[in-house]
């Protein structure tokens, strides 16, 4: 099952509440919030996927912000940002030129950032011997 919003006007907000269940392909256009739940993919070249406390999605997504704040089981690919609240439980490898995780978060997967931000990233700044990295593991 597909669905598509496309009516033309892209500042109306889709909605599926708390007692809807989809299974299939969503495609939409500007903003879909999530507060049921979804089976399949999420699609939207430029739009914002919000999964509120409540949703819960099982899905591969493709957008261009994800907002979470419920459960997500799949893997993400935002062009723009993808928020993870502390209310939420995130199961899956993402991908985004910016990511935010609140304290408390739950989250299993790996992380790739795009060339964008690997472009701002002081990677190819040369290290003096005196100075060390830090490097971080499992964070």
């Amino acid at each position: 099952m597909k669905l598509a919003k496309n009516n033309g006007n892209d500042s109306a907000p889709g909605l599926l509440g708390k007692s809807v269940e989809v299974t299939g392909d969503i495609l939409f256009a500007s903003r879909l919030q999530v507060e049921g739940r979804v089976t399949g993919k999420l699609i939207s070249d430029s739009g914002t996927l919000i999964i509120e406390d409540t949703g819960r999605v099982h899905a591969q997504v493709e957008v261009g912000v994800c907002v979470i704040r419920g459960t997500l089981e799949g893997n993400v690919n935002a062009k723009s940002r993808i928020e993870i609240h502390k209310t939420s439980r995130v199961s899956g490898d993402l991908t985004t030129p910016v990511l935010l995780i609140e304290e408390g978060a739950v989250f299993n997967g790996t992380i790739g950032m795009n060339q964008e931000t690997r472009s701002r990233m002081p990677e190819d700044i040369p290290v003096k011997e005196s100075e060390e990295r830090i490097r971080v593991k499992g964070a």
